[in-house]
């Protein structure tokens, strides 16, 4: 393993650990023959919010969905990706709302995942990693980051770690030898580290600098995004791949007439602020790829 990009691979390793060790725990109860379709359908979220509260937020779409299938939808709140993941290998959950990495992960390590579909938020199907100095640090270009304390938000983070760090290494900075780097823990925490000067500089996704502005107003002001990183593909909704044909039409196009309702927009959006979809396919994501391998991170070895 090159040493670049070492603190991400380190993480996804221990993800990839993790993965072959969580099998039986915090998953639901039951499953379904393998390459049989189900007798009921099992669908799957990662918690970006309390459980208990996205549990609720998220039935009323299971409601929706039974009622269009003909068939029981239960839903299913892991208590991280890690555990989705390992809920549709084990053929315990059958549609997943899968984050990007997450989905790339499973797909190359050979679990029967099909994405279906990309969510949509503010008219577009991705969105960027941003990086931001305070405004009056004088920094308005990367090269000026060299030996700077950087911000990110945690080497699992698709758009607060792997894009902005891919940023910077297009750029002739290497992030672990030419920056200070340190982890905030998340998006918003980034921000205010720049924000009160605890840091030079910072990434998040585009814009997170929202996150904080009801308590620091003049955030917009004071932290002064200076690069972006190549769009990114929003999180997906995914399915087991050994569904019927059948079985995947009539899921899929349950899901454009769930969208399509007011009723079904408003629960897109109370879950993950998804304000439509659309139809994705694999190659969709092999930006996520492309700067895996940039960074050092060889997905073809988690399956190991």
């Amino acid at each position: 393993m090159r040493r670049r990009g070492a603190m991400v691979m380190a993480v996804v390793l221990a993800a990839a650990f993790l993965l072959s060790a969580c099998g039986g725990g915090n998953q639901p109860e039951g499953g379904a023959t393998a390459r049989q379709d189900p007798d009921k359908l099992v669908m799957g979220f990662v918690p970006s919010q309390n459980a208990t509260t996205l549990q609720e937020t998220a039935k009323p779409l299971g409601d929706m969905l039974s009622q269009e299938l003909g068939i029981p939808v239960e839903v299913f709140v892991s208590t991280n990706f890690i555990g989705l993941v390992e809920a549709m290998a084990n053929e315990q959950v059958h549609i997943g709302f899968l984050n990007p990495f997450a989905y790339v992960i499973a797909k190359d390590r050979g679990d029967p995942v099909e994405v279906m579909f990309k969510s949509v938020r503010h008219g577009s199907d991705s969105y960027r990693a941003q990086i931001f100095v305070h405004a009056d640090s004088g920094i308005s270009d990367l090269q000026q980051l060299k030996g700077k304390k950087f911000a990110f938000v945690d080497p699992a983070s698709t758009s607060g770690y792997l894009f902005a760090a891919h940023v910077l290494k297009r750029n002739g900075i290497d992030p672990e030898k030419d920056i200070q780097p340190i982890m905030a823990g998340s998006h918003d925490g980034a921000v205010l580290s720049v924000y009160n000067r605890q840091t030079d500089a910072g990434a998040s996704y585009e814009d997170a600098r929202t996150l904080v502005q009801k308590d620091y107003p003049d955030v917009l002001d004071k932290v002064k995004v200076i690069a972006y990183s190549d769009p990114i593909p929003n999180d997906t909704i995914s399915v087991v791949s050994w569904l019927s044909d059948d079985l995947k039409k009539r899921i899929h196009d349950a899901f454009v007439k769930i969208a399509e309702t007011e009723e079904g927009k408003q629960v897109l959006f109370d879950i993950y602020e998804i304000e439509g979809l659309t139809d994705a396919q694999d190659s969709d994501f092999d930006i996520i790829r492309s700067v895996a391998k940039d960074m050092g991170i060889n997905l073809e070895e988690l399956a190991d």
